[in-house]
């Protein structure tokens, strides 16, 4: 690892010991460092010198890294210009033939920089390889370039390729057609290359994911700031100079999306930019409309224009830049500065199920992944799962708590205060989309046991109409036949026969009564549930088991109930006694109803079942399923007094 760093700082110590050797023979030769702005070598020296520094560092945390290479390519390139300008800055004596030869490599030197290496730095960038096997051709193209450099400073009439009356032609006329005719061609490719090579850097962007977007983020965003203030230069190939000092930011940023991206949110700095580059646009803008606008009203006099401009402009420049900034912040993450509005537009997707909900949290925010999990069940999630997440707390009328987990954006560590004000908000909605959820998975559950109760009683019937009605009925057949043919040969036969069909018949209409109960008690249609109980009470009941004392607490004005709730209440009631009677061992039970928006069934006896928890046995299930079916509740346990049966039942959905 020592020998491999050992090269970049030697690389680092070239170049600075060159430029700085320039920078003394431009001054020994009586240059200013205006010329030396006008010459390009104020510009050339920054690109060697940042170029070359950080592709060492580059290379000096990735050793061989293609990037980090093309850094050093491209700072070399500016380094033999560098050299080159401090040769010919006058502190040296040279002969016209090697001025002339040096001003030619100055020249070219450092054309590859700008149209190879800068390119390819766009098109590897950030592991060293194109964005697909389909985008080699561009990075072949490239590297062709280079042959077609000199194509720039040795065409006829440029810096070097012009003749003069001491010298003469520099070039044969027909190497210099040659020339002339590449040139277009060169600057045309030379177009098509770096605007495909952006074009790539955004895709590749765009189809990135985690660190690697972030990584790309920075080499875009120094690239288009770049171009954005170098518009002009690009276009016409004129421009003022200083702007080129943005072009080091492309290394730096590519360097720190190498070694440290992970440091520094690309985000933030992507949102200051984007909030001051609105707002120096639209203050100059403003400025100069002012201005113009102005200007016709004080014709020959003294204009205020600029002071009324400059005093408009300061009144607004708050409210505007509070404005831009909303409108970044929102574009970049979302309704976090607004949790109600986020907290509302999640309200609207509350119909669209857990994931159009979870969906609607991530569109919100911006944020990559979202998802809820119940005791470490995952029960819905949207978006790619990331690998660091924060955790909310989701409050849950009924059933089992539950969270809310959110992926962090890439690059972040933990959310901001701002998120999790907004996830604050937007728990509310995402708990009653659970709830909806977790009502609608019991509604469904209820309907299969509702529907699997029908068919089994509908099994019941079968099975009791065609082993017990349905034999009786063809015993009786049998011997009502057989009575018949023997009514004359042996009547005494014959009338056994039809006193043991009676009792076939008098067993038949038995089992139909017990069917016809079991469906629905007659005793509801004639008497009522209040009566039905009652009656219930001081019949069976007493006459099961001498001593036991059942009471029935019912108002009068109890209103009409519908038939469902009437028969769950009487199954439900009668069972509770039994249950008290046959396995809690009481001598008292009492049974009271009262009905306000819902039924209240309450069973009460003083058994000795007050010892444990009730086992859930077949009486008791059938009590809760009961219940279910009408959208009820039942609680059902021992007291310290005995054991009670609680029962409620919704009038609304009966």
């Amino acid at each position: 690892m020592p020998g491999k760093r050992t090269a970049p700082v030697a690389v680092v110590a070239v170049t600075g010991v060159v430029v700085v050797a320039t920078w003394v023979s431009w001054f020994a030769g009586g240059l200013t460092v205006g010329d030396a702005a006008e010459s390009y070598l104020l510009t050339n020296s920054a690109m060697s010198v940042t170029f070359t520094a950080f592709g060492a560092l580059v290379l000096a945390h990735r050793p061989r890294h293609r990037v980090g290479l093309l850094f050093v390519a491209y700072g070399a390139c500016y380094t033999v210009s560098v050299a080159c300008l401090g040769a010919l800055s006058g502190a040296f004596t040279l002969s016209p033939g090697w001025e002339r030869a040096i001003n030619l490599i100055g020249i070219t030197a450092w054309i590859p920089a700008p149209v190879v290496c800068l390119p390819l730095i766009l098109q590897v960038f950030p592991d060293g390889r194109p964005l697909s096997p389909r985008w080699r051709p561009l990075a072949v193209v490239t590297v062709a370039l280079t042959l077609l450099a000199p194509t720039v400073t040795l065409q006829p009439g440029g810096d070097s390729g012009e003749s003069t009356a001491d010298q003469g032609p520099l070039l044969p006329d027909a190497v210099e057609r040659v020339i002339a005719t590449l040139m277009p061609v060169f600057v045309a490719l030379a177009g098509l290359v770096l605007l495909g090579s952006i074009v790539a850097l955004g895709l590749r962007a765009y189809r990135s994911r985690g660190a690697e977007r972030l990584q790309v983020m920075w080499l875009l965003w120094a690239v288009v700031l770049f171009v954005a203030l170098n518009l002009q230069r690009i276009v016409t190939t004129d421009g003022p100079i200083l702007f080129l000092f943005t072009l080091p930011l492309i290394p730096a940023a590519a360097t720190v999306a190498i070694v440290r991206h992970q440091l520094y949110d690309i985000r933030l700095i992507v949102n200051r930019s984007l909030v001051y580059g609105l707002l120096t646009l639209g203050v100059v803008g403003a400025y100069l409309g002012i201005v113009a606008g102005l200007a016709p009203l004080a014709r020959d006099r003294l204009s205020a224009s600029p002071l009324v401009a400059t005093a408009m402009i300061a009144v607004a420049f708050a409210p505007a830049r509070s404005a831009v900034q909303s409108l970044v912040d929102r574009l970049m993450y979302g309704r976090r500065h607004d949790p109600a509005e986020a907290a509302a537009r999640v309200g609207v997707r509350l119909g669209t199920g857990l994931e159009g909900v979870l969906r609607a949290v991530c569109e919100a925010l911006r944020l990559p992944y979202a998802a809820i999990s119940s005791d470490g069940r995952l029960i819905s999630a949207y978006g790619r799962p990331t690998t660091a997440w924060h955790t909310v707390a989701i409050e849950v009328a009924e059933g089992e708590p539950a969270d809310l987990l959110v992926g962090l954006r890439a690059g972040e560590t933990r959310l901001s205060a701002a998120d999790r004000r907004a996830l604050g908000l937007l728990v509310a909605p995402v708990g009653l989309a659970l709830q909806a959820v977790r009502l609608s998975e019991r509604l469904r559950e209820s309907r299969t046991q509702i529907v699997a109760a029908r068919e089994e009683e509908r099994r019941r019937l079968r099975r009791d109409l065609h082993d017990g009605l349905g034999s009786a009925l063809t015993a009786v057949t049998l011997k009502a036949d057989a009575a018949h043919n023997l009514r004359q040969s042996d009547p005494d036969r014959c009338g056994r026969l039809l006193l043991d069909l009676r009792a076939d018949l008098t067993d038949a209409i038995a089992d139909i009564r017990r069917l016809v109960y079991d469906l629905r008690p007659p005793d509801l249609d004639e008497l009522g549930l209040a009566g039905a109980l009652r009656q219930r009470a001081q019949q069976s009941w007493h006459r099961d088991q001498a001593g036991f004392v059942v009471t029935v607490d019912i108002p009068d004005d109890l209103p009409p109930l519908p038939a469902a709730v009437e028969v769950a209440a009487y199954r439900i009631a009668t069972e509770a006694v039994t249950n008290a009677l046959r396995h809690g061992h009481a001598s008292t039970c009492s049974v009271s109803l009262r009905a306000d928006h819902a039924l209240h069934l309450e069973v009460r006896d003083d058994g000795t079942a007050a010892g444990g928890e009730w086992s859930h046995g077949v009486g008791l299930r059938s009590m809760h399923e009961r219940a279910a079916e009408l959208g009820g509740t039942l609680t059902a346990g021992p007291t310290n007094r005995g054991g009670r049966v609680h029962v409620l039942l919704p009038l609304e959905r009966a």
